[in-house]
């Protein structure tokens, strides 16, 4: 009896948080992404996600940053998977110029730069940085971690990413940076 009432309980919350939340969403990324499936995909993912991890949101907590969060990375993977593909269909029809060591070799010189460039962000960015995308914790996780604010978190991964980018193109150059990242 327990078990069914938290369910349902659980079921509402749900409900409640999809209903207050999915409208704004799917607008807001198609938007930014122009493509129904696309956004209706990761909507989808997002709100799987979110019913496993529901236990773990706080009660009455607002779940709008989770769902944004993962909405626009599970899109921009998907996005970054089918240019990969792309890619790598276009470099089939005209002839690897490249071998795979070569570009191998790219990808890792690439890492190397990356890494100096990541060590040369200031201290508390780097931390913060680090933390979200190499031991994937969230923003909240972070800040707690840190002692300092999710908005604050916020504020340094998107200059530390304005950073490495500014960096690497001035390395590389975008059309380099992009057939790196996309292409081994």
């Amino acid at each position: 009896m327990k078990k069914e009432r938290y369910q349902i309980e659980k079921e509402l919350r749900f409900k409640s948080i999809y209903l207050a939340t999915f409208d704004k969403l799917n607008s807001l990324f198609l938007r930014s992404f122009k493509d129904q499936d696309l956004v209706h995909d990761a909507l989808q993912e997002a709100y799987l996600k979110l019913w496993e991890k529901l236990e773990e949101q706080e009660e009455g907590g607002d779940c709008m940053p989770f769902l944004y969060f993962y909405t626009r990375n599970y899109a921009l993977k998907q996005i970054s998977r089918n240019i990969k593909r792309d890619l790598l269909q276009k470099d089939l029809f005209r002839g690897a110029d490249q071998t795979d060591m070569e570009r191998e070799l790219e990808h890792k010189e690439y890492q190397v730069q990356l890494s100096r460039v990541v060590e040369d962000l200031p201290q508390k960015r780097k931390e913060v940085f680090r933390l979200f995308n190499e031991e994937g914790l969230s923003y909240k996780s972070i800040g707690n971690r840190l002692g300092i604010s999710s908005k604050t978190v916020d504020s340094h991964l998107a200059k530390a990413t304005r950073a490495i980018k500014r960096d690497l193109c001035s390395i590389y150059g975008i059309v380099k940076i992009f057939l790196i990242l996309f292409v081994c």
